[in-house]
């Protein structure tokens, strides 16, 4: 065997020392490019204190920083794409979303943002990139940060900065303030107020993919709501769907209520105590259940009772709640609010083997019989022993009021009309003085009469549905003929005005009364002393010339009524010719000028003139001097101690009366 020399031993340390170096050294050598070393190059020009570029191009660092990109390490170049080695940068393309987001988009491009921004681009409210009207533009947190502009609580704001400008949300017809609506709402209050998170915009109407409401596929669709309510209110969504209000929606039965319906859109009120306050006390069900089931149109759509809302109000709970009792029964009381099934499902709270249960929750031991009572009563439904009762009580006690009043109402009657032929012929046989000439009877008479046909005429259609107008209407004075009366009515009214201007003007009888009936100073003195006079502060009453200061109070008072209420009587006539001379706001003002001064007309003579004509201790059961133009002699000497004779009527106005010589 030959010797080898072995070779010295291998050490592979020398090795990885030369394999380090070989990589290590070089790399010194290589232009740095990572996100940290881009985004301090970037922000040396972009950062708003280097003022290097304009605003628009501004980062704001901290911003930046704080943002979901930066903490993902995603770079400027990740989303800005261009040529960035000289400055300034040329062909430099705006960011783009989509690179990344592209589901997001195409959400946003099917709802109605998208539909807005194709249409107006850059012009839009949203600007050129939709998507940082909203999230931001360097400055993105995530959506569970809670600083992110599309964090929960922060949305109301964020979509408010659009949809809380009236003038932005109606150019899509979008009524009211949507904003201020959910801020008053429960949602509302409970974004501010409570610890579990209350439903905001995004839960409702969708982040990206938001449509209108008549959208199929919209969140708040009205066939749709109810499973977006469902979203947070599992529990009310499934009671709602078996009920008989969900069953007919299911059906197809558009009318039928919804969530929205019954609670509102944005404004949705509280039904339990927050806050110290209790929103249910107005007790809302009573004005939200009858905007439904009081249209008789609806109601007899589907072959629902149409009185069932005036037949509770009719009963003693509805009357009570009339004079605003908040705990009496109400619609929800014994129907139930989601829970609300036709009665002959036995899960209905009305349904017969549960009545005693309903009933009992306000009446405590209350029995079958008690539960048989009918909250509705309506003899128009099935008649049964007790309705049949009941009506013939009804009938019966007509004929005792009819009867037993009618019959008191012609016995005084009879004594009235006694004693008002009594004074009529003692007043024909006594000494008269001559107050009133025929023209002023005849005028007073056709005034009258136009006055109280206008007066009726005009409330009826003011009030249709008071009794007494149904009661006229049925009997045949229609719309039609109503109007008609009313208007011949007007004529009368205003060519007896005329004549008895023309009659005040160009006769000298005319004249002369109209100066003795002018307000003068000694009318104050008058109504002082007549006061001091029945107050007993004085033995001597007041001395009246012809014309006392209530006479004259009523005359211009009905000439200033007169006049009043044909100016405006006649806007109302003739509309179309009102508002081409004058604004079309003067048919409003006319129609409650019209009617206020209707009611005080009307007023003031049952309170103030037939005082003086009926039921002054004096002249009681009634003064004749309007029918006959006469007043007796010691009647005018009592009252009227200053009226000389020259101030007489020229010539009698009827005959029978002996003219009082003195």
């Amino acid at each position: 065997m030959h010797g080898r020399t072995l070779p010295p031993r291998f050490s592979l340390v020398p090795l990885l020392v030369f394999i380090l170096l070989s990589i290590s050294i070089p790399a010194l050598f290589v232009p740095i490019t990572t996100s940290a070393a881009e985004e301090e190059n970037c922000l040396g020009c972009h950062a708003p204190e280097e003022e290097v570029v304009d605003t628009a191009y501004q980062v704001d660092p901290q911003g930046w920083t704080s943002s979901v990109h930066h903490e993902l390490d995603l770079s400027c170049t990740d989303c800005h794409e261009g040529n960035f080695d000289e400055v300034p940068h040329e062909k430099v393309e705006k960011a783009s979303c989509t690179n990344c987001h592209d589901d997001a988009e195409a959400e946003f491009s099917a709802g109605v943002h998208g539909a807005i921004v194709a249409k107006e681009g850059a012009g839009s409210p949203f600007g050129a990139n939709a998507c940082t009207a909203c999230h931001g533009t360097h400055d993105v947190r995530a959506v569970d940060d809670s600083l992110s502009s599309v964090y929960f609580r922060n949305i109301p704001t964020t979509c408010g900065k659009c949809h809380g400008d009236v003038g932005i949300v109606q150019i899509e017809g979008v009524k009211g303030n949507p904003v201020d609506e959910f801020a008053r709402s429960v949602h509302g209050y409970c974004l501010e107020n409570c610890d579990k998170r209350p439903a905001v915009c995004t839960d409702c109407h969708g982040s990206h993919d938001i449509r209108m409401a008549k959208d199929p596929n919209s969140g708040i669709n009205p066939f749709n709501i109810a499973k977006t309510c469902g979203n947070c209110h599992t529990k009310e969504d499934q009671t709602y769907s078996g009920s008989v209000h969900g069953t007919a929606f299911q059906r197809g039965v558009s009318l039928a209520p919804t969530c929205t319906t019954c609670h509102g859109v944005h404004t949705i009120a509280a039904v339990t105590e927050i806050s110290g306050q209790n929103p249910s006390a107005a007790r809302l069900v009573r004005t939200t259940c009858p905007a439904c089931h009081e249209s008789k149109a609806l109601m007899n759509t589907y072959g629902i009772a149409a009185a069932r809302v005036s037949t509770y109000r009719s009963s003693y709970h509805g009357l009570a709640s009339a004079r605003g009792n908040t705990q009496v029964a109400d619609c929800a009381s014994c129907h139930g609010i989601h829970n609300i099934y036709p009665s002959s499902d036995p899960r209905s709270t009305v349904a017969p083997a549960n009545l005693e249960t309903t009933c009992g929750q306000c009446h405590p031991g209350a029995g079958k019989e008690f539960a048989k009572h009918p909250v509705h009563f309506d003899v128009a439904g099935p008649i049964g022993t007790g309705d049949l009762v009941v009506l013939w009580v009804k009938r019966i006690y007509w004929v005792l009021i009819l009867g037993v009043l009618g019959g008191m109402f012609l016995h005084n009657l009879i004594i009235l009309i006694y004693y008002v032929r009594k004074r009529w012929r003692e007043e024909k046989s006594a000494g008269v003085r001559i107050r009133f000439a025929r023209s002023e009877i005849i005028q007073h008479s056709l005034f009258v009469l136009a006055f109280i046909t206008l007066a009726f005429t005009g409330f009826m259609l003011a009030y249709p549905n008071e009794w007494w107008a149904r009661a006229m209407m049925n009997l045949g004075l229609t719309e039609v003929v109503r109007r008609n009366i009313h208007r011949v009515s007007a004529v009368v009214m205003i060519t007896v005005s005329l004549y008895h201007m023309a009659w005040a003007v160009f006769t000298p009888y005319g004249r002369s009364e109209i100066k003795r009936i002018l307000p003068r100073l000694r009318d104050v003195r008058e109504l002082i002393q007549n006061m001091r006079f029945h107050l007993g502060k004085s033995e001597q009453p007041a001395a009246f010339s012809k014309f006392d200061y209530p006479g004259k109070a009523e005359y211009w008072a009905l000439v200033w009524g007169t006049v009043v209420m044909a100016l405006t009587g006649l806007v109302l006539w003739f509309p179309v010719v009102s508002t081409s001379l004058m604004p079309s706001w003067i048919v409003n003002v006319a129609t409650v000028v019209h009617l206020f001064e209707a009611w005080l007309a009307t007023l003031a003579i049952l309170i103030f003139h037939f005082f003086f004509v009926i039921f002054h201790p004096e002249v009681y059961p009634l003064s004749f001097a309007m029918l006959r133009g006469t007043m007796p002699s010691k009647m005018a000497a009592h009252h009227h101690p200053a009226w000389t004779p020259d101030m007489d009527a020229p010539a009698p106005a009827a005959p029978g009366g002996k003219e009082d010589e003195n």
